[in-house]
């Protein structure tokens, strides 16, 4: 596969993730939280579940704005939502370590580190710049 061609892969199926993500964290939170095998939190707390729902899904959506020809857009979704990704994940393993949150969310912690660790690697060599060329 063609460096261009990754980054279009890796744009769509990874916005696609998280935009679906979202739409189901907005829609049924509680089997979001089946799928990950984390105990639901109160009925009330529910909503919030939604609402993050909403910034899931539009980090999702972002990466639609790296699909153009335009250089800088892909570098700076990418790096946008690599910076957010990274927030998440250090969050989630310091949550985590007050045992706050139950351990089950590592796994979206050790995801959301490693999709930002492959965008911000491919974004410093300099891919993006090499495929609008």
């Amino acid at each position: 596969m063609t460096k261009p061609g990754f980054l279009r892969v890796w744009s769509v199926m990874v916005g696609a993730m998280d935009a679906l993500t979202g739409l189901l964290l907005i829609l049924a939170p509680a089997a979001v939280l089946r799928v990950l095998r984390i105990e639901a939190p109160s009925p009330d707390a529910m909503v919030f579940l939604s609402w993050i729902g909403v910034f899931v899904m539009a980090v999702g959506l972002s990466y639609g704005l790296a699909l153009g020809k335009h250089r800088g857009r892909g570098e700076t979704v990418w790096m946008f939502t690599a910076l957010v990704r990274t927030l998440v994940a250090v969050f989630l393993v310091i949550q985590i370590t007050r045992e706050t949150m139950a351990p089950a969310w590592l796994a979206v912690a050790l995801s959301d580190g490693l999709v930002a660790m492959v965008q911000m690697v491919i974004v410093r060599k300099g891919w993006w710049r090499e495929a609008t060329r």
